[in-house]
């Protein structure tokens, strides 16, 4: 029985954030068992004014509608073990934005994992993400910082992992991701990202995991200096308690660009908590030189060096069964540096803070009303507030 709940461990905690998702909230191990359930369908409409389309130094403001439908699906009780969740929707401004005569933007996503045991200590995972918008998700560390129209931005990764024995296991993953602008103004920071990686892993307990990966990522970009990196990482993943789990990475990076080839160090940790008030919260932080608008585009010049900070928490708070709140804020730091051709060093700082309240009219019909504030520092400079309210229906 000892050695089942072992290799159980191996495969499903090891390989948690595969598992549940690609956002760098998902590092931290799932609190509880995930619920399976019947497919779900819904139809949003949202209301709102946004003082600033497409965030720009030249500020431009709308109101808009936005509007869509999706369906949602998850099996975690079967052999091979699949959830998704889809959605298809639009979000139009009453004028065009500045500069341009965009005034339709899309609203669309596809987060899914499929997970099938090939034996008694083996697994295969497929993870998926995809979304078609115009504002970055800051907690997927492939995204942009910035809001410049509709962006596809995916993520899709295969693993395989084997169990050596009652506590040791290894593991293997190829991941393809990447960002592409509709806007050909910004298509300059198109990018793709193809991903080898190897791990070994260790379960202590219970409770916690440590282990080792190996990885090597090739950069891609439609225009400027493609990139080579290779990172070592050391890992600990761990269950605090039963309403709370942790982790923490760190390792160091080779990056080769333009001939030269640079070390960094690496970060990554995040942080989960449920309380039985109501109340749950998760965080993140990211440390990691990226390849990320790293082209300045009029002088054809590279930064070589784009050493960026990622922070970002959320909260949710039922305040009773019908009105819950949600509030969160995220910080994208980056400084720019080891430019070529002259290109002078820059630091660029990035946050956005939201507030929100869910109002729960039925059991098919819930109302909600949010507020968000973006703001950012650098020769890039602007603010915007964004307002809306809406009603969500589940069938």
């Amino acid at each position: 029985m000892k050695s089942a709940i072992y290799k159980a461990l191996l495969i499903g905690g090891v390989f948690a954030p595969s598992v549940y998702g690609l956002s760098l909230y998902d590092t931290s191990p799932m609190i509880g068992v995930p619920e399976s359930y019947a497919i779900r369908y819904r139809a949003y409409v949202n209301v709102g004014y946004d003082d600033n389309v497409h965030s720009s130094p030249n500020a431009e403001s709308g109101a808009f509608v936005k509007f869509g439908v999706g369906a949602s699906y998850a099996d975690y009780e079967s052999v091979s073990k699949l959830s998704y969740n889809v959605q298809l929707g639009a979000q139009i401004y009453d004028k065009g934005s500045h500069g341009t005569n965009d005034q339709m933007f899309s609203d669309a996503s596809l987060n899914a994992t499929y997970s099938r045991s090939l034996g008694a200590a083996s697994s295969y995972t497929l993870s998926m993400h995809v979304s078609y918008r115009p504002d970055p998700d800051y907690s997927h560390a492939f995204t942009g910082a910035y809001a410049h129209g509709d962006c596809l931005n995916w993520h899709i990764r295969n693993t395989y992992s084997e169990g050596i024995d009652e506590r040791w296991s290894w593991n293997a993953s190829v991941g393809f991701s990447g960002s592409m602008y509709t806007d050909s103004a910004y298509s300059y920071d198109d990018r793709y990202y193809a991903t080898l990686s190897m791990g070994l892993a260790y379960v202590a307990d219970e409770r916690t995991t440590y282990g080792v990966n190996l990885s090597y990522r090739y950069d891609f970009r439609d225009e400027g200096a493609n990139s080579e990196n290779v990172y070592l990482n050391g890992y600990v993943r761990h269950t605090l308690s039963p309403v709370s789990s942790c982790y923490l990475a760190v390792g160091v990076q080779a990056k080769t660009m333009g001939g030269s080839t640079d070390m960094y160090p690496t970060l990554s940790a995040s942080y989960r908590r449920t309380l039985s008030e109501g109340l749950s919260v998760e965080a993140y932080t990211s440390y990691d030189n990226e390849n990320v608008n790293s082209y300045y585009k009029p002088t054809r010049a590279n930064y070589r060096s784009v050493a960026t900070w990622r922070i970002g928490t959320r909260f949710n708070y039922a305040f009773t069964p019908t009105v819950s709140f949600q509030w969160g804020a995220s910080l994208v730091q980056t400084n720019y540096s080891k430019g070529t051709h002259g290109l002078a060093s820059s630091d660029r700082t990035l946050w956005s803070a939201y507030v929100g309240m869910r109002y729960v009219f039925t059991e098919s019909l819930v109302g909600n009303v949010q507020y968000t504030y973006t703001s950012s520092d650098s020769s890039y400079s602007y603010d915007r507030n964004v307002i809306s309210a809406g009603l969500e229906y589940n069938f």
